[in-house]
């Protein structure tokens, strides 16, 4: 059996974060969402689930659930090209998320990180 990835965030907008996710292209998994979770596919086994802010805390044992100015977490996603890089964080932009920093072009490496509607932080990035 093939491992699979289930990353579960917080959300304080449910439907803002399912549009903000969509337009970013990202395959609504219809099977694994419901009222509690908003399931995007990634990859076929990797799965982002957002959850309502209160569902989460619950599912977390009633621990405080870290706000949009706590960070502890960086979400990484490979692509193929500089262009795909570039496409998925213009439209994280357009979507209302934050570029974080200017884009690195390295030998090895070319990335962008942004911000997205919660705080969540993701680096966008294609090795060479």
């Amino acid at each position: 059996m093939s491992k699979q990835l289930l990353i579960n965030l917080p959300v304080r907008s449910p439907e803002a974060s399912k549009k903000f996710f969509t337009s970013l292209d990202l395959v609504l998994n219809e099977k694994l969402s419901d009222e509690n979770a908003t399931c995007f596919n990634i990859e076929d086994n990797i799965i982002v689930a957002l959850l309502p802010v209160e569902h989460f805390k619950e599912t977390i044992n009633g621990n405080n659930v870290a706000d949009e100015t706590t960070n502890e977490t960086l979400l990484a996603i490979g692509m193929e090209s500089k262009e795909d890089v570039d496409t998925l964080l213009d439209k994280a932009v357009v979507a209302g998320g934050q570029e974080l920093h200017e884009r690195v072009d390295l030998p090895d490496i070319y990335a962008g990180s942004f911000k997205d509607l919660d705080g969540h932080l993701w680096n966008i990035f294609c090795m060479r």
